[in-house]
C-alpha cells in the first residue's frame, strides 16, 4: 500500500486508491457513470428530447408506435425467417439453422467476436467525435492526489504519489527500510515513521495557518 497513489475524489473530496485515469471515489464514479450513460437524446422520428441510453433512437411514444408498426407488418407478411429455416452467419458466412427470431450468428463464438468488434468500432468513433483523448489529458492535469509521505493534496499528470522531491526521497528511505527488514536486516524503522509524523504535523499546521 505504501507505493500506491492515494487520490482525492474530485466530487466529494474523499480519499481513495485507484488507477491513473480514476478521478472519483467508487460511489461518485457510479453516479457519474449513470449521468454519462443515461442522458438527453433527440428522437429520430419526432425530434423531441428524452432521457435514454447510448443506443436509444426514439422517444417512448415513437418507440411504442414503431413497435406497433413492426407487429402489424409481421401479421400482414408473416415471419421472414421461420424457425428451422437456414440463414447465413453475419460474421463468418457459414450457414446455420434459425432457432430464434433475432439470431444473427451461427454460434456463441461468432456472436462474441461480432460484439467485441462492434464495441471497438463504437469506442473508436466515440473517442474521435467527442475528443475524449484531449479531455482525458486535461483531466489528468487536474487529478487530485494525496502525497503518500506528508498527506498534502496536490495535482500532477505524472505517475507519482509524492508531492515534492523531499517527500519522494524520504518515502524512498521508508520503502528501502521495509525491504531491508523483510530481508532480515536489523533496521530502525521507527525513526523514519516519527520523522514522517512530525513532518505531517508541520504540513497540517502550515495549511491551517494559510486557511
Amino acid at each position: 500500500m505504501q507505493n500506491r497513489t492515494k487520490k482525492s475524489c474530485q466530487v466529494c473530496g474523499k480519499p481513495f486508491y485507484g488507477p491513473n485515469d480514476y478521478f472519483y471515489c467508487p460511489e461518485c464514479a457510479r453516479e457519474k457513470k449513470i449521468e454519462t450513460v443515461v442522458r438527453i437524446r433527440t428522437c429520430q422520428d419526432c425530434g423531441v428530447e428524452f432521457f435514454g441510453g447510448p443506443r436509444a433512437k426514439r422517444c417512448p411514444d415513437c418507440a411504442s408506435k414503431a413497435k406497433a408498426e413492426t407487429s402489424k407488418q409481421h401479421r400482414m407478411h408473416g415471419t421472414r425467417r421461420p424457425l428451422g429455416s437456414t440463414d447465413k452467419c453475419q460474421w463468418c458466412g457459414a450457414e446455420y439453422t434459425v432457432i430464434c427470431g433475432r439470431q444473427k450468428y451461427c454460434s456463441d463464438k461468432c456472436q462474441r467476436k461480432a460484439v467485441l468488434e462492434w464495441q471497438r468500432e463504437h469506442k473508436k468513433s466515440y473517442s474521435k467525435t467527442s475528443r475524449q483523448y484531449i479531455k482525458q489529458r486535461e483531466r489528468r492535469k487536474q487529478a487530485k492526489k494525496i502525497c503518500v509521505y506528508c498527506g498534502r493534496i496536490f495535482t500532477s499528470d505524472k505517475p507519482t504519489n509524492t508531492c515534492s522531491e523531499y517527500c519522494r526521497q524520504e518515502q524512498r528511505k521508508i520503502t528501502q527500510c521495509i525491504a531491508d527488514i523483510n530481508r532480515g536486516y536489523n533496521r530502525d524503522m521507527q525513526k523514519y515513521i516519527n520523522k514522517r509524523e512530525e513532518y505531517r504535523k508541520e504540513t497540517r499546521k502550515s495549511e491551517n495557518d494559510q486557511a
